[in-house]
């Protein structure tokens, strides 16, 4: 089976940029230490000061490897920790991704 991208999208409010950042740094760290099946997961600022968008690239080495970060511990709490907070102005989105064109190293 071939490898599985997806993009998150998340719209935090400017006043809980902060807060946000602490979440991802804390899911992040979990991801990389405890879920060896996701071959990449990275978080990046975009948009502005009055529309802040945070966007997570993240590419599974398989389903089961998708499978076993949509029912990880760490999500979930990041799920409660976001209905409990309220730091986005909007849904997150969670985009799959199917390669088109382009290449991802030279080496």
């Amino acid at each position: 089976m071939s490898a599985l991208y997806f993009l998150a999208i998340l719209s935090p409010k400017p006043d809980r940029v902060a807060r946000v950042e602490e979440i991802a740094e804390s899911v992040s760290n979990h991801v990389k230490e405890h879920e060896p099946g996701v071959l990449q997961y990275q978080w990046f600022r975009a948009g502005s000061d009055e529309e802040p968008k945070i966007v997570v690239w993240e590419l599974y080495a398989d389903q089961a490897a998708v499978e076993a970060h949509k029912s990880s511990s760490k999500l979930a709490w990041l799920i409660e920790t976001e209905e409990k907070e309220s730091n986005m102005r909007e849904a997150i989105q969670v985009l799959p991704l199917e390669p088109l064109t382009g290449w991802a190293s030279r080496s």
